[in-house]
């Protein structure tokens, strides 16, 4: 009976099969061709009834393997007429079809030896359409979830862990993760954006996680960047300083190369890939391939990377988005940034998702909401607890950044105890040989947030010995508030040994409105001080240069409102010529005329008011903290300074303007430009010390000073009284022009240019200098420097034509993401 049964089920399963085997296929091939029998690449061959397809290659060739039967095929190409042809598929069989151009969505198509590939004409119809897409809504809101992390590797280490690993073949992946605690920084936040055209913006971060170090993780604030590709530029402060030409900017053609991966379909709608190629080795270009809609003719997802030249703290960028549609608009659903950081010892891995959610359009605000106030971070943002973020999260965390995350989490429940803090407080106060002879020593509270530094014995010596050896010690007390207000104390003592003096004094700082940066500050001292503050290396340690001060001063400054700031001052200072003052004999011939200045013993009450606004300026605003991001408009400062005589002893009369504008931009990508323009003067000279003297500084052998603060070829310092007029220019061209030249190219070389004008009628003196240079970026560690030379040319009435090669060295500032000049 069993026998029975296997041999009908055997029958049986034979009978289904024989339909299959009697089914043969048969390849369709030919070529498509426009009448001038020039091939058409990326021509969509499709058998209709069976839903399977091709796409012609370089040489207009295609291949279809089909069933025995009769088939329709259809063949579509974006600027010409589609063909539909019924073909019996009895054998293999050549079939060359002719597609005839036509006037179409994309308007007539020329085919010419230059432009064969059909991206190019997809292209121009995305651009066309742009201004479509932009301007869909007038109001959007939207969710976005970001999550951005980095993953520190030791390079060492990974040579180790490339060694092989035998895992038991029972082992769970789980189990054989690595058992030890990663190194990762992470950042965790959920979003609310509100966009209003066409420059309305706001930010509202509900919550937020931040672990480990985050000054280079990417996208923590929606403020770092927008890859708007339907915008010509497009500007991220955060990775450099060019703006990127977008692949679908108006003069795309100009900056890209184009060619037609192929195409698919995802249900109905096709869509092409077609990959961007910079033509020229370009800083601000892109590199990668995007998707098109066929007939909607917009950007489906991009998968781009920019130029390692044009990044300055990342060694590697790249950006991924895809887009989709909700009620007919165009909506972005998700980005994904990678970015890689090297140096000698580690590898810094990052990446970031972003997922956007939760859209509403043509919404109504109130007329204030959209304000200079881009970003606002909720009270409790940093506050929520697990609960909250694995009810929010669209993605589940990894298995590295869910350990990670528990074991921070359960290092910060143990750091919050009194006893934690009182073991790591009783390590730091620890006092230890090398903690006296070399780091100083300590005594921090953070139960009650206070902090103790004193000197240690190194710190005792003073670098700058006036009058012989000199001996100084100094410590400091800091208490930080839970609002983020503090007070900062720091008393000093300094002895010269030659002369048995005593110098030193207090200072006393506190603030006491984060928000406005409002503080206040009180300081004392007996010391030696500088007759010009901003002389040259030359005569910056000349024994002309110096003279002894006690002074008391007060000081406050404050944000009125958004940009405006205001600082005032009262003080009183009793000046002395060293005149009696005993040097080291070993120094006299260091410098020419190397006596001290000789003047007479006065008393100088002064008071001051600076001014500083800056119009329509963009903040972020975080729980007791505002953090400035600039503004398109120029800064303008006035600062008035007047002393008061017969008042505690004061006999000088000094009045003293200033005013001046600066601002720092970017043109496109032609690089940043930055200049600022001071006109100033004395409104009473009736009894001035020099001192107080309006000092033009002197340029420095070999050394190029800060271009917007100094000149650098003037042949010596000078005072001015009646007036002056000063302006500086500096455009940095970063790679814009080097980038184009092959070789050089290659070497991470760019160029800068600017200028300065010195008016000073009184002594009927003009000084005008052009420079020209070429620098480099490199890095110690993580620290990015700017290596400079240049070459200088100036002008002056009474010096004639002057040159000189000169050279720099400026530190990158990442916590403003700019340089100094």
């Amino acid at each position: 009976m069993k026998n029975a049964l296997k041999i009908h089920f055997i029958i049986y399963l034979l009978l289904l099969s024989i339909p299959g085997l009697a089914q043969d296929y048969f390849e369709v091939r030919g070529y498509v061709t426009n009448p001038s029998n020039e091939p058409l690449i990326g021509v969509y061959v499709r058998a209709i009834n069976l839903g399977i397809g091709a796409v012609t290659n370089e040489e207009g060739q295609y291949e279809l393997r089909l069933i025995e039967g009769l088939h329709r095929l259809s063949f579509t190409h974006i600027g010409y007429e589609s063909k539909q042809i019924n073909i019996p598929t009895q054998k293999n069989q050549v079939l060359n079809v002719v597609l005839k151009p036509t006037e179409n969505e994309l308007g007539a198509v020329e085919v010419s030896n230059k432009r064969k590939d059909l991206s190019y004409a997809i292209i121009e119809k995305v651009i066309q359409n742009k201004e479509k897409y932009t301007n869909q809504f007038t109001t959007q809101k939207r969710n976005i979830y970001v999550k951005s992390v980095e993953n520190n590797i030791n390079k060492f280490q990974i040579k180790y862990d490339d060694q092989p690993d035998v895992k038991k073949l029972d082992e769970s992946p789980i189990e054989s993760q690595n058992d030890s605690i990663p190194s990762l920084n992470l950042f965790e936040a959920n979003f609310v954006q509100h966009i209003k055209l066409p420059k309305g913006f706001k930010e509202e971060k509900n919550a937020a996680k931040k672990l480990g170090y985050q000054q280079s993780l990417f996208y923590v604030s929606t403020t770092d960047a927008n890859f708007d590709f339907n915008k010509n530029l497009i500007k991220v402060k955060k990775l450099g300083d060019n703006a990127y030409v977008s692949p679908i900017s108006n003069n795309a053609f100009l900056s890209y190369r184009y060619k037609l991966l192929g195409s698919r379909f995802e249900g109905k709608n096709k869509i092409y890939t077609i990959q961007v190629i910079p033509r020229k080795l370009g800083n601000a270009l892109f590199k990668g391939k995007i998707e098109i809609w066929d007939s909607l003719f917009t950007i489906k997802s991009v998968d781009l990377t920019v130029p390692k030249r044009s990044l300055i703290e990342y060694d590697q960028f790249s950006i991924k988005q895809h887009y989709s549609f909700q009620d007919s608009i165009k909506i972005l659903t998700s980005e994904n940034f990678k970015w890689k950081i090297k140096d000698k010892i580690n590898i810094v891995q990052g990446k970031c998702i972003a997922k956007y959610s939760n859209y509403t359009f043509d919404s109504i605000y109130s007329k204030r909401f959209f304000n200079a106030e881009l970003a606002k971070t909720a009270n409790d943002a940093y506050q929520k607890d697990t609960s909250f973020w694995t009810k929010i999260r669209p993605i589940p965390l990894t298995y590295q950044e869910n350990k990670f995350i528990r074991m921070q989490d359960s290092i910060n429940r143990i750091r919050s105890s009194k006893v934690y803090l009182d073991s790591i407080d009783s390590v730091f106060n620890q006092i230890t040989f090398l903690k006296v002879i070399w780091s100083g020593m300590g005594h921090i509270n953070r139960a009650k947030k206070t902090e103790w530094s004193f000197a240690s014995v190194a710190a005792m010596i003073n670098p700058i010995p006036i009058g012989g050896f000199r001996m100084r010690y100094d410590f400091s007390y800091y208490k930080r508030f839970e609002n983020r207000k503090s007070i900062f104390i720091s008393p000093r003592i300094d002895y010269g040994f030659r002369n048995s003096d005593v110098k030193g004094g207090f200072r006393i700082n506190t603030l006491y409105n984060p928000k406005k940066l409002s503080h206040v500050t009180i300081s004392h001292s007996k010391d030696f001080n500088f007759v010009n503050q901003f002389a040259t290396i030359n005569d910056a340690f000349n024994r002309q240069n110096f003279f002894e001060q006690v002074s008391t001063n007060l000081y406050h400054s404050t944000e009125l409102f958004n940009g405006f700031y205001i600082s005032n001052s009262i003080g009183r200072s009793l000046r002395k010529p060293l005149t009696n003052f005993k040097f080291n004999p070993r120094f006299d011939s260091t410098f020419v005329d190397n006596a001290p200045q000789n003047f007479n013993i006065n008393t100088d009450v002064r008071i001051s008011v600076g001014i500083t606004y800056t119009p329509k300026q963009l903040y972020i605003s975080e729980p007791n903290q505002k953090i400035v991001l600039g503004s398109k408009y120029p800064t303008f400062n006035l600062n008035y300074q007047q002393s008061i005589p017969n008042i505690g002893g004061s006999i000088t009369a000094v009045k003293e303007i200033e005013l001046s504008m600066s601002q720092k931009f970017m043109i496109g990508i032609f690089g940043t430009s930055q200049y600022s323009v001071s006109f100033g003067r004395f409104l009473d000279t009736t009894n001035i010390q020099i001192m107080d003297y309006k000092y033009q500084r002197g340029g420095d052998p070999f050394l190029f000073m800060p271009p917007m603060e100094a000149y650098q070829l003037i042949d010596s310092t000078f005072p001015t009284f009646k007036g002056y007029l000063e302006s500086h220019y500096v455009h940095q061209f970063n790679g814009f022009l080097t980038s184009k030249v092959p070789l050089i190219n290659k070497t991470g070389i760019r160029t800068m240019a600017g200028g300065g004008l010195l008016l000073a009628p009184e002594r009927n003196y003009q000084y005008s200098e052009l420079f020209a240079g070429i620098n480099r970026i490199f890095r110690i560690a993580r620290n990015r420097f700017r290596l400079g030379i240049y070459y200088v040319v100036a002008q002056s009435n009474t010096q004639g034509f002057s040159t000189g090669f000169k050279f720099s060295i400026v530190p990158y500032n990442t916590a403003s993401n700019s340089w100094s000049f």
